[in-house]
């Protein structure tokens, strides 16, 4: 009956991926790679999680009958790009702010 603290929310994306989806023997490590640097990921009995502006979730990290199901997984964020092979998930939608700045910079 009681509200979510409010507070916390922010550009964060959340990714929770069950450890029954996941390929047997994978290696945080390999998740952690394919990060940004300022993603926080943890893998418990439970969870495989997730934290950071622009998250990353790979087809090869996941068991073949649970990839259709991956945007299950999110908790905060959502899709920005998906393939075959990979899921980008990003906290919030601030693309328009960063073509306008990183245009600049181009020479020709």
């Amino acid at each position: 009956m009681s509200q979510p603290d409010r507070r916390d929310d922010g550009p964060e994306a959340i990714l929770e991926i069950p450890t029954e989806w996941l390929m047997p023997g994978l290696d945080l490590d390999s998740v952690r790679q394919a990060q940004r640097a300022d993603t926080v990921a943890t893998m418990t009995g439970e969870h495989l999680s997730l934290s950071g502006v622009e998250l990353v979730a790979e087809r090869r990290w996941l068991r073949e009958a649970y990839w259709r199901q991956i945007k299950q997984a999110v908790t905060r964020g959502y899709i920005y790009k998906s393939s075959a092979v990979q899921v980008t998930l990003r906290g919030e939608r601030r693309e328009h702010e960063r073509r306008s700045t990183s245009g600049l910079s181009k020479a020709s």
